[in-house]
């Protein structure tokens, strides 16, 4: 939807509900923040156009945890940083819930399932659903992770013998993204898609490039026409978005066909093994819970709710594989940097092996745990580079927030807040992840070695999230479910990668862009129109 004729369309009326609303709304001039470049845009192509987190960061260094910036026809927002802000924002979904015009760009992609559903709807399918991403199913997220990431590492040792010099770049995201997705399908639907054996596999080429193509490298007028949707009825923005033939809109839409018709073949393959008594086949590896596709049928199957089971399916495939792909990602570029981190790191990774093969053989979840450096590793590239930079919200009514820090605002030193009822807000969670009253003052740097001394609170009195301290799979009651197998799953893949093999810069990924489409990806300066690639050269690292 960037057409001219689209944009003009809108301009009209939501000009005048905008002109309503700016007379209506408090101010909140006194709080400090950049100067607009525009009235149309205000400071909207900072924030979104440039590398994903760096005007955050900026921000924030520059006006605290708290700032105000101008969106599209001079919109007051806040862009908030603040631990203790953070907190009660994303602790109360109801009183902030998100914004209409992003949530109906969830559902348009994800269908209307948990990412999408809001108050009693939500709660409803979070039971459902979270025991099957509980602590009772580790081990099996640990199973179904290494056996992929086993099978990642026998293809690369393929590629490298077939080299003169035993050394070959390699596409993290072409691979990383395809052996992801073999593990969400054995862990949540049991399910081998055998996609790390078929690049050209349909959920493959359903995903590639994707969510970069539809959100990245936003322009102005892209920028202007998303921010402007808020001023409109929701119902006209779906039947827009459903009627539309702009070529993301319709990039979009061919997804969704794709998954929606692997999603429903999932689902009736899974009846008919019901029907068959074929239940015991997909219980955990303790043999008493069921996967996340068992507990979605076992509910769904009462009142044929199809739609909502498809819509669960196509949430958990696509947050079940792109995040963590994304996190690899990450975590092996700046292992690449730093090849003494990364020998470190196999020293440790060397000697869990040799402790679990005198043992039974079986890598358990309390093996990871006490892997100290790898763990704090791990820890450090979710804080450094988490994959999901932002969480938009809306104050659903008046309301006064405390901050962990005070800000100095253009009449006084404030300890809190006000924020009026239908303010926008922008949770930084690339701000908070790097703000330096939490991290320290060199919270900017790549720095496992943070972690070893410190605890999962991060000494702090106040916490967030539901992983050390950390935003990067939000908080709340709207924290991600499938942390714990994402901490497992990044885990295990870096073990099994870092054991066999060296990992170095190629020439492009001294180039890397961190780029901002919904989720952050890396990119390649020069080619960004590329899309998401990450090469990084490996060889065989010596026993």
């Amino acid at each position: 939807m960037d057409s001219a004729l689209v944009v003009a369309s809108l301009l009209l009326p939501a000009i005048v509900c905008m002109i309503f609303l700016y007379v209506l709304r408090p101010s909140l001039a006194h709080i400090r923040g950049p100067s607009p470049a525009s009235f149309f845009l205000g400071a909207t192509l900072e924030l979104y156009q440039e590398q994903a987190g760096e005007t955050d960061f900026r921000w924030q260094r520059r006006y605290g945890g708290i700032v105000r910036f101008k969106s599209i026809l001079g919109e007051d927002q806040l862009l908030i940083t603040d631990l203790k802000a953070l907190r009660h924002i994303l602790g109360a979904p109801d009183l902030y819930p998100f914004q209409p015009e992003r949530r109906i760009m969830s559902g348009f992609i994800n269908g209307k399932g948990i990412a999408w559903a809001c108050g009693d709807a939500h709660k409803r399918q979070k039971r459902i659903i979270l025991p099957a991403f509980g602590a009772p199913h580790s081990e099996t997220f640990l199973k179904a992770s290494k056996e992929s990431a086993e099978r990642l590492c026998a293809k690369w040792m393929d590629v490298v013998s077939g080299t003169d010099d035993e050394r070959a770049v390699v596409d993290m995201y072409e691979w990383l993204s395809r052996a992801t997705l073999d593990v969400i399908g054995q862990a949540a639907f049991g399910v081998y898609f055998g996609c790390l054996d078929d690049p050209n596999h349909i959920l493959v080429r359903s995903y590639r490039n994707t969510i970069a193509t539809i959100f990245g490298s936003p322009s102005p007028q892209q920028i202007f026409t998303s921010e402007i949707l808020k001023y409109l009825p929701t119902w006209m923005t779906e039947r827009g978005l459903e009627l539309s033939k702009d070529k993301k809109c319709m990039l979009v839409k061919g997804m969704r066909e794709t998954v929606v018709s692997v999603a429903r073949e999932l689902v009736r393959r899974r009846r008919d093994e019901y029907a068959g008594g074929g239940m015991d086949e997909y219980k955990d590896v303790d043999g008493e819970n069921e996967d996340a596709l068992g507990l979605l049928m076992k509910e769904y199957m009462k009142d044929e709710n199809e739609e909502e089971i498809l819509a669960q399916v196509r949430t958990l495939l696509i947050a079940g594989h792109e995040t963590t792909t994304h996190t690899l990602e990450w975590a092996l570029l700046e292992l690449a940097k730093r090849p003494s981190a990364q020998a470190r790191m196999r020293e440790e990774v060397r000697q869990a092996e040799a402790t679990v093969r005198g043992r039974d053989g079986l890598w358990r979840v309390a093996d990871l745990q006490g892997m100290v450096y790898t763990v704090a590793v791990v820890k450090e590239v979710l804080r450094y580079h988490c994959t999901l930079h932002h969480v938009y919200r809306v104050a659903a009514q008046d309301d006064v927030v405390s901050l962990a820090k005070p800000i100095r605002t253009e009449l006084a030193l404030a300890t809190e807040i006000r924020i009026p009822k239908g303010t926008r807000i922008i949770g930084s969670i690339a701000g908070y992840n790097r703000n330096p009253d939490v991290w320290g003052d060199d919270a900017d740097v790549f720095k496992p070695d943070r972690w070893m001394s410190m605890s999962d609170d991060g000494g702090e009195a106040v916490m967030v999230g539901v992983y050390a301290n950390l935003l990067t799979f939000w908080g709340g009651p709207r924290a991600c479910i499938g942390w714990r197998l994402a901490v497992i799953e990044t885990q295990i893949f870096l073990i099994e990668i870092i054991s066999r093999f060296e990992v170095s810069l190629s020439e492009k990924a001294t180039r890397i862009r961190r780029e901002a489409c919904g989720i952050v990806v890396p990119t390649v300066e020069g080619e960004v129109e590329k899309g998401v690639q990450l090469p990084l050269v490996i060889s065989v690292a010596q026993q």
